[in-house]
Parts: C-alpha cells; sequence; structure tokens
C-alpha cells in the first residue's frame, strides 16, 4: 500500500522518496499555521502540487505506514 496524505475530503498518494520531507513540510505547516508546497501523487499516479494551508487545515492525516488498517480494503 502507499503513503497517503488525507485532507479533509481529498486523498493524494507520497512517493516513498518524498515521504521525509513532505512529513516535515506537513508538520512545519501545521505548527506555524503558514502555507507549504507538497510534491504528491494524484490517484492516477501524476505528480502534483498541493498547497497546505495550515492556518485553516483543521485536520491532516498522514499515514507513511502505507498498510491497510482492518477497515480498509487492499
Amino acid at each position: 500500500m502507499a503513503k497517503k496524505l488525507i485532507v479533509g475530503q481529498s486523498e493524494w498518494t507520497i512517493s516513498d522518496e518524498e515521504a521525509p520531507g513532505v512529513a516535515k513540510l506537513v508538520r512545519e505547516a501545521m505548527q506555524s499555521r503558514t502555507l507549504v508546497e507538497l510534491p504528491l501523487l494524484d490517484g492516477a499516479g501524476r505528480a502534483v502540487t498541493v498547497f497546505l494551508n495550515g492556518a485553516v487545515a483543521p485536520t491532516v492525516v498522514l499515514d507513511l505506514d502505507g498498510v491497510p488498517r482492518p477497515s480498509e480494503m487492499a
């Protein structure tokens, strides 16, 4: 399973190479309430840039394990 970033109802995949940097940027955005640019992949695997505004995003889910949970289908 792939690493994922979920903001509200939107979900993106994180490449293995980008995962440490994305985690750092998400933490920075949420702690300092700033805007960051995240290099992610859309549902079709295409590279996209997602702008995360830590001042308005109430919750961000960062799943770096990529392992399905018992309630998720593989």
